[in-house]
């Protein structure tokens, strides 16, 4: 089987990005490994979004002439397609990929000179108390300056049903949210959010090779995450993430690689899912067959 990347095949070169932004890494963002981790691309996707101008949009929030609102996340990708160093300079291009009834999706590059060396997406849901709600006009008129040029609009992943279900996943590990996981909209921030799947693929990993002091080795950690908000994650609660491997496949260059499946629930509630891939590493094959799901 062949392991392919999420397709962003268009959005490879810089020229393509309407808005492109200089970013600065920080020492949080790298990962155990020493290098950028898909957890701080994500960050700098975040810090990128809420930067884009939305000068129509905000008159008509200043104006007074709208109403209580809220711009919530439904999915995420991330996809880290090379290693990336902490003295990099590095520049973040931002468009729009598709606009819909009552949500958006923004598309993004990471460039290290002119090299791409991550691509992602969020797909943002439009809501007011009621609900998801109509784009307003002035927002549709902003997000129009900043559609992409690429031939044919990204689909929306979406796991089948069986994903939803707890038996689905044969290994578990527990996390509680802390004060500190809750955005503006008072649910868990979409980066931790992340992160979370991210503790469940290293438990999932340590219990496998059982490393001991220090975690799994840095090397097999996923570098590409597809995530989708299922129901609203927030504080205080006691959440279990599910973790299993969907598949094993190989990456362009040849190298083994895996892809996990995740579950995040409420007791027997499945509030998010996730899929992940990355090398497999050390990891044997025959152990990790062990941990699909049951048939």
């Amino acid at each position: 089987m062949q392991e392919t990347a999420f397709d962003h095949s268009e959005l490879t070169h810089p020229g393509a990005y309407p808005v492109l932004r200089d970013v600065s890494p920080r020492y949080s963002d790298l990962g155990p490994d020493g290098m950028i981790s898909a957890t701080g691309i994500t960050r700098w996707f975040e810090d990128v979004r809420v930067a884009v101008e939305l000068p129509a949009f905000r008159r008509l929030i200043e104006d007074g002439e709208f109403g209580p609102f809220r711009v919530l996340l439904a999915a995420q990708h991330v996809d880290r397609l090379a290693p990336m160093r902490w003295d990099g300079k590095y520049r973040i291009g931002v468009g729009i990929r598709r606009v819909g009834g009552s949500s958006f999706t923004y598309g993004y590059g990471v460039f290290c000179d002119d090299r791409c060396v991550a691509l992602g997406d969020t797909v943002t849901v439009f809501a007011t108390e009621a609900g998801p709600a109509h784009l307003p006009d002035a927002l549709r008129s902003d997000l129009a300056g900043m559609v992409l040029d690429e031939p044919d609009a990204p689909a929306v992943h979406r796991p089948g049903p069986e994903r939803r279900d707890r038996a689905t996943y044969p290994f578990a590990t527990s996390l509680r949210a802390r004060i500190g996981d809750i955005d503006t909209n008072r649910h868990v921030n979409n980066v931790v959010l992340l992160s979370w799947y991210a503790e469940g693929i290293a438990a999932l990993h340590d219990e496998v090779l059982t490393p001991g002091w220090g975690g799994p080795s840095p090397e097999i950690a996923p570098t590409g995450y597809r995530v989708q908000y299922v129901a609203e994650v927030g504080y205080p609660a006691e959440y279990e993430i599910g973790v299993t491997v969907l598949g094993q496949g190989v990456d362009e260059e040849g190298s083994p690689t895996v892809h996990y499946g995740l579950g995040l629930f409420l007791g027997d509630r499945c509030v998010g899912l996730a899929d992940a891939t990355g090398p497999r590493g050390e990891l044997p094959a025959e152990v990790l067959d062990a941990w699909r799901p049951a048939r």
